[in-house]
């Protein structure tokens, strides 16, 4: 007895969980997502660290002045937010979270190209829609799971530090931050997948999206905000005014708008309570509408990039 035919959004399901499977097997994708899970680790681990070796100095320090009958100023740790805690976070996200996504986007699709899987797909009553629906669910899957496994640390670091407590407000904050982060991710991922789809080696469909997300993080900072590369992954570093100069100025205002990494890091800032007073981006896009743009122009290449795609292709041409 021949097995009933598979409908197309059966199929378009089977194809994203084979893939996200199959994508996760890979060592490199797998080095990466570990590494990120093990840096939020140390992110919160460190962001503890630092507040309690201050602490710890502000009540030497307290019980000294009291011995010697001096006045004793209020605890420093406490005129800060606890969400400050996670600064470094967004670091950790821009880099390996993003060179994690590129990964997994790229692996989607030249997983099967090197296969030789894609003509046999080909045959099947699958439309280039349904395909591409597949392999954004794939993707939008696994960097979803990155950013859940961040905020589940985040969350239970604030549960084992009685000391410090979030209000209703800041819960929202922080979940906005990682939902920010997310899609920061996922803009990447994207990238990487339609540079895959079009490329004609293995070698180039990485080293074009790699290249984007250097230029992205590194150059255009120090175009918008004179920032060095040592400056760019320093959460506080990279939050300092920019030289007042015609240049800078013109340069935030035009590049800043399509800045994403800068998008990021002012949105990332002002969601975890870090980003100093009088201190915002200079671009005259606002950061999540230019996030929210990046992500839409991001979905836009991959899914034309995807839904052109040649399905006859079996292995690459060069």
């Amino acid at each position: 007895m021949t097995p009933a035919p598979q409908s197309p959004a059966g199929l378009g399901r089977l194809i994203a969980s084979q893939s996200a499977r199959f994508a996760l097997r890979e060592r490199t994708v797998a080095l990466l997502g570990c590494m990120f899970v093990v840096l939020v680790l140390i992110s919160a681990w460190l962001g503890w660290q630092a507040t309690a070796t201050v602490n710890r100095i502000y009540l030497d320090a307290a019980a000294f002045l009291q011995a010697t009958g001096q006045p004793v100023p209020p605890n420093p740790v406490l005129d800060i937010s606890a969400l400050s805690l996670l600064r470094n976070m967004s670091v950790y996200v821009s880099l390996i979270g993003a060179l994690a996504a590129i990964a997994v986007g790229n692996r989607l699709i030249t997983l099967d190209i090197k296969a030789g899987v894609l003509p046999l797909i080909g045959t099947r009553p699958l439309s280039a829609t349904t395909f591409a629906r597949a392999k954004i669910g794939a993707l939008a899957g696994i960097v979803l799971g990155l950013g859940s496994i961040a905020g589940l640390v985040s969350v239970l670091t604030f549960a084992v530090l009685p000391t410090l407590s979030l209000t209703g407000v800041q819960w929202l904050q922080l979940l906005g931050f990682f939902g920010l982060s997310t899609v920061y991710m996922l803009i990447f991922g994207l990238i990487g997948m339609a540079a895959a789809c079009r490329a004609r080696s293995e070698t180039v469909g990485l080293l074009v999206p790699v290249t984007i997300w250097l230029t992205l993080t590194f150059i255009l900072p120090q175009l918008t905000g004179n920032l060095n590369p040592t400056a760019a992954i320093n959460p506080v570093a990279a939050l300092a005014a920019p030289p007042d100069t015609w240049f800078f100025r013109a340069m935030g205002q035009g590049l800043g708008s399509v800045s994403v990494a800068d998008a990021y890091k002012f949105g990332a800032a002002n969601l975890l309570d870090m980003l100093p007073a009088g201190i915002g981006s200079p671009a005259i896009i606002p950061p999540l509408a230019v996030l929210g743009l990046a992500a839409l122009a991001a979905f836009g290449v991959a899914w034309r990039a995807l839904t052109t795609f040649n399905m006859a292709t079996g292995e690459y041409d060069v």
